[in-house]
């Protein structure tokens, strides 16, 4: 008993292990802030634990792993007394469907081209890359700090990601014609 105990483990230690990025991005997604989405992750690996007996291992481990995410989320969410930034059913489950289908590949390939394309970037937008995503600092509070408007700053956010994209995609290609 105690053998399949530990296989049981080690086999949920593996399928999280595999999905964990995709999983955290999933959550960061609704709950959009890196401390909080780091908190959110901890109690959904706990209730995925809870509730790994019930998971279907023909089905995939990371649409099952976003349904229970989801459900967390929403705790949280009405926890701190913000379900306005809820996600409806239909979008979760059409998030779930796409975050399923992304090959690990790929996301390796574009996380191994993303420092490149930071570098590229002018340093006051490295700069506000770092205090928005590695911070967490919310805009509004950046915003102030800069002396510019919210919408200001989320329109630079947006110019700035549209240009790593658009670099991340040029290295994929250039690397796919090696």
């Amino acid at each position: 008993m105690a053998g399949s105990e530990t296989a049981r483990r080690e086999h949920f230690a593996e399928l999280l292990r595999e999905n964990r990025s995709r999983l955290f991005g999933f959550l960061h997604a609704i709950v959009r802030n890196l401390a909080d989405t780091d908190d959110v992750f901890q109690q959904t690996t706990l209730a995925l634990w809870r509730r790994f007996e019930t998971y279907d291992a023909s089905r995939s481990f990371l649409a099952w792993a976003c349904g229970v995410a989801r459900l967390e989320a929403a705790t949280w969410l009405r926890k701190r007394s913000r379900d306005r930034l809820r996600f409806s059913d239909d979008l979760t489950r059409l998030l779930i469907d796409s975050f399923a289908e992304i090959d690990d590949r790929e996301i390796s390939v574009r996380q191994a081209a993303l420092p490149g394309c930071l570098e590229k970037l002018d340093e006051p937008d490295r700069r506000l890359i770092a205090e928005c995503y590695e911070r967490s600092t919310a805009v509004a509070v950046v915003a102030e700090r800069l002396g510019r408007t919210a919408p200001s700053v989320h329109n630079t956010l947006r110019r700035i990601r549209r240009m790593l994209f658009e670099c991340i995609e040029r290295k994929i290609a250039h690397t796919a014609k090696e």
